[in-house]
């Protein structure tokens, strides 16, 4: 699997106030202790991608909350991609009625499909 490490910062206006997030996205290491439980690691170990997130202003969704492993897979059950968390072994994913976790997720997809590595800034 190639390695993937890219950074970003975007930034979104919704109900007339802006966000900027900030984030990492790199290759999930399949070798790490972490066993997901509903999902099926043989078919979607390199489709897995570890992400990390800050928001300001802030924004109470586990997302953000650091002391999750914060994950978004490509595929899963026939959606482009999910964001989520792992808790207890189980990919929880985030509630993506939520417009602001949809703009992550289009974002993290978008970078996903751009060749290399490096800082992607919105304009």
């Amino acid at each position: 699997m190639k390695e993937t490490n890219k950074t970003f910062e975007f930034h979104y206006e919704i109900e007339d106030l802006t966000y900027t997030v900030k984030g990492v996205v790199s290759s999930f290491a399949c070798e790490e202790d972490i066993d997901i439980e509903n999902v099926d690691m043989e078919n979607y170990r390199d489709l897995i991608f570890n992400i990390s997130l800050i928001c300001n202003p802030k924004v109470d969704l586990k997302i953000f909350d650091h002391t999750k492993a914060l994950v978004y897979i490509l595929g899963l059950n026939g959606k482009e991609g999910q964001l989520g968390y792992i808790e207890n072994n189980i990919f929880v994913q985030e509630n993506e009625e939520n417009d602001i976790v949809r703009q992550i997720c289009a974002s993290i997809l978008e970078i996903l499909s751009i060749n290399g590595s490096g800082h992607f800034i919105d304009q």
